[in-house]
């Protein structure tokens, strides 16, 4: 019975989206973000901008384009991250571009198309405590976002974790004392030394990477392929290195190494 009414919800969800045909018909393509992750998304002076504004507008406008059509990108900001997945099946936008990671369960409720960021688990800890690998970190507590891989891991490995809603909570949880380091998104840690030279990640990479990719409403393959095609082109233009050179790097102070986010020695297996 639970078979059968998750495949009927599935069918109603990829009608219920508008297709690439009714997309290109309005003329406007809607594509969901966060604004709290710098440098992928930020508001500065009531604007949204980042590397995944940049990257949703690249798509968009690329859609109407190769398309032969006229037509906008409407960018639509999601407060709450919670609320990602919600909006594709309650049809208020077409495409995710927000710091998504690809995991077992969200593949249930959306179609991810083909990632363009990878990362692993970084940890936050104050400079004084000089935490310089996971063995510094036994017995104490790790601050950490609920259904996160962070979470996972080091509940798994038995650590005591404590649980923060965002990544500034985190933040003021460590810095405050309520817990020994922050784990999260490497991408998400490294920005915190930039700001606070009190704090420190020497944990970079640890765990298995994951990786970020957009997504669409369940059903929605038009669409996908349309995007999985983009992502293939924006890398042998070298979108994403250029990207990375140009606002990534110079936000993170050369902390970030290529090597662990882009993908595009992947995508290179498609010629």
């Amino acid at each position: 019975m639970k078979k059968v009414f998750l495949f009927i919800m599935l069918a109603v969800s990829a009608v219920f989206a508008d297709s690439l045909e009714q997309i290109l018909d309005k003329g406007v393509i809607r594509i969901g973000l966060t604004t709290d992750q710098p440098p992928f998304s930020s508001m500065k002076d009531g604007i949204p901008v980042g590397f995944e504004v940049d990257f949703a507008n690249r798509i968009g406008s690329d859609l109407f384009k190769k398309n032969n059509t006229s037509g906008q990108v409407e960018l639509v900001i999601i407060e709450d991250a919670d609320q990602r997945i919600p909006y594709l099946e309650e049809n208020k936008v077409d495409l995710l571009i927000a710091s998504l990671t690809v995991t077992d369960d969200r593949a249930k409720l959306v179609d991810f198309s083909m990632p363009y960021f990878s990362v692993n688990i970084g940890v936050l800890t104050r400079k004084g405590d000089s935490v310089k690998g996971l063995s510094d970190l036994n017995g104490k507590t790790i601050i950490v976002e609920t259904g996160t891989t962070a979470e996972n891991f080091f509940k798994k490995k038995g650590y005591q974790t404590k649980v923060c809603q965002t990544s500034a909570e985190g933040y003021r949880m460590l810095k405050s004392g309520d817990g020994d380091a922050y784990a999260n998104d490497n991408v998400i840690v490294l920005a915190f030394p930039i700001l606070d030279i009190d704090v420190e990640v020497n944990i970079k990479n640890l765990g298995s990477a994951d990786f970020l990719a957009g997504a669409v409403a369940k059903g929605n393959q038009e669409l996908l392929k349309f995007v999985n095609n983009e992502l293939i082109e924006l890398s042998k233009e070298g979108y994403f290195k250029n990207s990375f050179d140009n606002q990534l790097n110079p936000f993170y102070k050369g902390t970030a190494e290529p090597k662990y986010f882009l993908l595009d020695d992947i995508y290179s297996i498609f010629g």
